[in-house]
C-alpha cells in the first residue's frame, strides 16, 4: 500500500519556524483581497473533518497580534528565518 502525504504536507517542506509568510484575506468593506504577513510559530499535522492536514500557527505582524492557525498550503514564503553557516 502506497503511503500518501497529509493534505498540505508538501507545502510545509519549505516553511520553518521563524520564517515570514504571507496569506490573503478578503476585506468585504473594501471589496478586495488584503495580503497579510506573519511569523511562523509552529508547523503541525492535525485532524480536521476526519482528514489529516498540515496547519501552521502564525503570529501576525499587524494588530491584533494573536496567533492564528492557517492551512499550510495557503501560505507563501516571504523571508526565511534560518541563518545558514551560523
Amino acid at each position: 500500500m502506497e503511503e500518501k502525504n497529509n493534505f498540505g504536507e508538501i507545502a510545509s517542506k519549505n516553511i520553518k519556524i521563524g520564517d515570514i509568510v504571507a496569506w490573503s484575506k478578503w476585506n468585504s468593506q473594501e471589496s478586495e483581497w488584503k495580503q497579510l504577513l506573519g511569523v511562523v510559530l509552529e508547523v503541525k499535522n492535525t485532524i480536521l473533518s476526519n482528514r489529516m492536514v498540515c496547519v501552521t500557527m502564525v503570529m501576525p505582524l499587524k494588530e491584533p497580534k494573536i496567533p492564528i492557525e492557517l492551512f499550510t498550503f495557503s501560505l507563501k514564503l516571504v523571508s526565511s528565518g534560518s541563518k545558514k553557516g551560523v
